[in-house]
């Protein structure tokens, strides 16, 4: 008997190298590719990338963008272009990720471990490639992403082992990243929503579900006081103002059926200036009014087909937004459409599971009754929400993909199934 016990052990820790081994080859070959990609095309910032770098010299002219200008400050101090900074910054989270996403199991007892594991390396591979796109751009989609990945692994950990330490990393973490894009607060809000409705039982009672939702609510209060401390000390009243509405303008108000439904024009941002002093309730009732309910569920179907359909989310923009300030070169154009087929492909097989690993884990939430198992569901439902009413793009996607992905997946194999003891 003892030795069948040795022999198990031996065999859980050969496993546990292995995958590590995968896991690790994951993040090195990705961290690598986005080095390639920052060396060869060099992509200065343009458009909002160029403002959140500004933002990190002069805080004066903040109108969005979080807390992003604090990140990048100390490397515009020093310097630094904006492209290394990017690719050090980017880096960083990538980093957070591929710790987030190590199960570290002591002894792989069950399948749906090592599965579970599989799974959160592919994960990791999928944001490794779209990260390493844009490893050179001064963003604060990515990051945000990571940190919310980290605040769900804090979370799973703290309903697997109810070490409170866990619960407060995962706060930290929630807390930056909805610090980082506000449209996160908003998701949040939906997802708590639901929470509360359908664990309504759970929350009453002294339970996991009960903290996590209470930190939840911790979390997206201080970063709403963070951005509204950043909008007050700003010298540009109007800018904040408008960036208020434009998403509005852009995503349902002043946007019509066809390819550019949803997405950002020149007419919405002008229009959004001319209509700055109306009252919003005035305005939503301006525009509106006008349009046919049917129209308007036209509008919301363009809009939701388009986001579900998008399959670019990094290498098709690396151009476009960053190298304006020269001509593309042969290596650029190789690079790109190299990578450019690759994340079609793989974008294609994200979907495909993500989209299974939410549906299982909403008939274990039905039939099995599993707290907080409605979760990647609501994360999805949330975003395609907030899709239907504001300005839509293709890198926004990331966020509620690789989200619900991560959750379904601890769901999954780290808490619902196994309830296997892990360790960091």
């Amino acid at each position: 008997m003892q030795n069948t016990f040795k022999t198990r052990r031996l065999k859980g820790s050969w496993i546990n190298i292995i995958l590590f081994i995968c896991h690790a080859f994951v993040f090195i070959t990705f961290v690598k590719l986005g080095f390639e990609v920052v060396d060869t095309v060099k992509p200065m910032p343009t458009s909002d990338f160029i403002y959140y770098w500004n933002l990190a010299g002069d805080l004066s002219i903040y109108h969005k963008g979080g807390i992003i200008g604090f990140i990048y400050a100390p490397f515009k101090a020093m310097g630094i272009e904006p492209y290394w900074s990017a690719l050090i910054v980017n880096t960083f989270f990538y980093t957070l990720v591929f710790i987030a996403s190590w199960l570290g199991f002591k002894k792989y007892r069950s399948p749906f471990a090592v599965i579970g594991q599989l799974l959160l390396t592919f994960g990791l591979a999928m944001f490794g490639l779209w990260n390493a796109g844009y490893a050179g751009m001064v963003n604060a989609d990515f990051p945000n992403v990571a940190l919310l990945i980290a605040a769900t692994r804090g979370f799973s950990l703290y309903g697997v082992k109810r070490d409170k330490l866990w619960l407060v990393l995962g706060g930290i973490a929630l807390f930056l990243a909805v610090a980082l894009r506000v449209k996160t607060g908003l998701a949040l809000g939906i997802i708590v929503l639901m929470i509360l409705i359908f664990h309504f039982k759970s929350i009453k009672k002294p339970t996991a579900v009960r903290w996590i939702v209470l930190v939840i609510c911790i979390a997206v209060g201080f970063a709403a006081v963070s951005e509204v401390m950043l909008r007050r000390q700003s010298d540009r009243p109007e800018d904040v103002a408008r960036q208020g509405r434009l998403q509005l303008y852009t995503g349902i108000l002043d946007t019509s059926v066809g390819p550019m439904c949803g997405r950002w024009t020149r007419e919405s941002f002008n229009k959004t200036l001319e209509e700055l002093d109306l009252p919003l309730s005035e305005v939503i009732e301006k525009h509106l009014s006008v349009k046919s309910k049917q129209y308007l569920l036209e509008i919301v179907q363009c809009k939701l087909t388009a986001v579900l359909n998008y399959d670019d989310f990094s290498y098709r923009e690396l151009l476009a937004f960053g190298v304006k300030h020269r001509d593309y070169t042969e290596e650029d154009l190789d690079l790109v459409r190299h990578y450019e087929k690759l994340e079609e492909q793989w974008v294609d097989w994200f979907k495909i599971i993500t989209y299974i690993m939410i549906l299982v884990t909403l008939v274990l939430w039905r039939k099995l009754r599993i707290p907080m198992a409605i979760t990647p569901f609501a994360i999805y439902f949330a975003f395609m929400a907030l899709h239907s009413i504001f300005e839509i793009q293709a890198r926004y996607m990331v966020e509620p993909l690789m989200w619900s992905f991560f959750a379904a997946v601890l769901l999954l194999f780290e808490v619902s199934i196994n309830r296997v003891k892990t360790s960091d």
